[in-house]
């Protein structure tokens, strides 16, 4: 990842309260399966996530991965590698060069889709789309090391999660992405992270990844209810091994150290590629603190947050990937998300002749914005904010050509508002409120 430096005294700045983050400018562990382009290529010849070009919202399902956009928009020059997956530093990863045991230090992966910037399957194309996840999908490698005659099963462990605004961040005016809070203590997802669903996969022999080549769990996610307003929904992936093991079980076998246990990898990419070993820097879309511009990112929980010992002010938090100035091979892992558009804001233009989002962040605190967009042009476009009595805080005449706009919202006092847009006499109202 960045091959630029950044000093590591650059502080997080975040819209509400001041945080710690810093960030990363150490080298992470490095004993990985790198892959070669030529299988990735024949993996996605057959398993493309694809789909073609629309022009809006339509109803309609695709699947939606930020490795897929990645590969739309610059064929070939992402470098893929397998990103371990272990519940805690308690067995042998591999051995180094000089044969000098390196402990497992990624524990949990994650990522955030922000649907409507996925521009390459865009059934979704604004703020406005209803979808349904219909089913997760996971680039892995899983070598089975206990033997054939070992039908315990691991485990891979999906947690599908919502999205939430109070978590917005900005990262050194850089990008903005939104936090996923971590409990040391339970070793679990904080309360502020809305679960949607538990998915508990079993990976047995049939599962094992032959010559290094990678294969694709696909799930389905059914009973999460639809989301609204293009949400980002996400997922935290963990590995739940099925066996006993001990510090001197290994994971990764060379031809001096023998693997003794089960070991299971994500695949993850370095979007612009390697370059020769010295890393590259991602390419940002999002624009620093607009918390409606693409926030698709993925995360590591590694090892210092595991265990509470993180020096640059992220306990208690997942890493985005962005977060490593120094050569960081796993900027976004091969989580998809297949979705299914039934509903979405065309409907409200063809009833009424407008659509009218949520505003987004929501709740806030400083500034927010909502997006309206008309289905042609209008003689008046009113957009009034009240209070839960009912009294007008703020009015204002808005646009009124066809077309999508914005309005944005200075600070109000804490509490709950609501929010209307009156066009030609049609009115359409939405909650907000304010911390």
């Amino acid at each position: 990842m960045k091959k630029i430096l950044l000093s590591s005294m650059l502080v997080f700045s975040v819209l509400a309260n001041a945080q710690n983050k810093t960030l990363i400018t150490t080298s992470p562990g490095t004993h990985v399966s790198p892959f070669h382009k030529s299988n990735v290529s024949t993996y996605k010849a057959t398993n493309s996530t694809f789909s073609a070009n629309k022009a809006a919202n339509q109803t309609g399902s695709a699947w939606f991965n930020k490795v897929d956009f990645n590969e739309f928009i610059n064929p070939g020059l992402q470098t893929f590698s397998a990103m371990h997956l272990f519940p805690d530093s308690a067995i042998v990863l591999g051995y180094d060069a000089g044969n000098q045991p390196i402990y497992t230090w990624i524990h949990k992966a994650a990522n955030y889709l922000d649907p409507s910037f996925m521009l390459q399957q865009t059934i979704i194309t604004d703020k406005f789309a209803t979808y349904t996840l219909d089913s997760i999908s996971v680039g892995y490698l899983y070598e089975r090391n206990t033997g054939t005659s070992n039908n315990t099963a691991d485990s891979l462990i999906i947690q599908v999660i919502a999205e939430n605004h109070a978590l917005d961040y900005t990262l050194n005016a850089e990008f903005p992405y939104q936090d996923i809070e971590y409990n040391f203590a339970t070793q679990n997802l904080k309360p502020s992270m809305t679960v949607l669903k538990r998915l508990s996969i079993p990976l047995t022999y049939a599962d094992t990844c032959a010559g290094g080549v990678y294969k694709q769990i696909k799930v389905a996610a059914a009973g999460i209810a639809p989301q609204i307003n293009s949400k980002k929904i996400g997922t935290v992936i963990s590995f739940k091994p099925g066996y006993t093991y001990t510090t001197t079980d290994v994971l990764i076998g060379d031809g001096t150290n023998m693997a003794t246990k089960n070991v299971f990898f994500v695949l993850s990419s370095e979007e612009n590629g390697d370059a020769g070993g010295a890393g590259t820097d991602p390419t940002i879309f999002g624009v620093p603190s607009d918390y409606t511009s693409d926030m698709n990112m993925s995360y590591i929980l590694d090892q210092s947050v595991r265990y509470n010992t993180n020096t640059n002010g992220w306990n208690g938090y997942f890493l985005p990937t962005f977060a490593y100035t120094t050569p960081f091979r796993y900027e976004h892992h091969d989580i998809g998300y297949k979705l299914s558009v039934s509903i979405t804001g065309v409907n409200e233009l063809e009833e009424k002749g407008f659509a009218l989002g949520q505003n987004a962040p929501n709740p806030f605190t400083g500034s927010s914005k909502v997006d309206f967009q008309l289905a042609k042009n209008a003689n008046s476009a009113l957009f009034t904010i009240t209070d839960v009595m009912g009294r007008v805080i703020s009015s204002e005449n808005v646009a009124t050509t066809e077309g999508k706009h914005s309005i944005n919202m200075a600070s109000y006092a804490a509490g709950v508002y609501y929010y209307s847009l009156n066009v030609d006499g049609n009115i359409i109202t939405k909650k907000m409120i304010v911390e």
